[in-house]
């Protein structure tokens, strides 16, 4: 089952305009391949493999290794993703800076309840010291955290 719908959330990815294919690895590596030159995805026993247009292999990866894949517009405008289990964002609430631990360097962005951009740093922290108290969004990558600003 788990096979069949890694599949089907594979083929209606393609219906997108992505550039890159990201597969991410259960030991926080990523396989980046051009999607241009993929002809198909394809599941072999218990491998994935990516075969060109003209069925020749590109790539194999166990199934298992496999956390997630991700189909992006390009490598250095996309959004990176975030995994959600091991971000931390701290103090909440706070008076001055965010510190932000489980992710790499990246643009961090701040917004208001109504979706204004009020702050966009790069790092893994955020000073929001000059902010009105109250509540606001940080989003990191393709995930977005509340925190409240005291």
């Amino acid at each position: 089952m788990k096979k069949i719908m890694l599949f089907l959330a594979i083929s209606c990815s393609l219906q997108l305009m992505a550039v890159n294919l990201s597969i991410q690895k259960t030991d926080n590596t990523q396989r980046l391949q051009d999607i241009t030159k993929i002809g198909k995805l394809i599941f072999v026993e218990n491998d994935l493999q990516l075969l060109d247009k003209a069925g020749k292999l590109l790539a194999s990866e166990p199934i298992t290794s496999i956390r997630k894949i991700i189909f992006v517009e390009s490598q250095a405008t996309a959004l990176e993703s975030v995994d959600t289990e091991m971000l931390l964002v701290y103090p909440n609430p706070t008076q001055s800076t965010l510190f932000i631990k489980g992710i790499d360097a990246q643009v961090i962005r701040v917004y208001d309840l109504n979706g204004r951009l009020l702050l966009s740093e790069y790092g893994t922290q955020v000073n929001v010291s000059e902010l009105s108290l109250g509540t606001y969004l940080l989003q990191i990558g393709t995930q977005v955290v509340r925190f409240i600003k005291n």
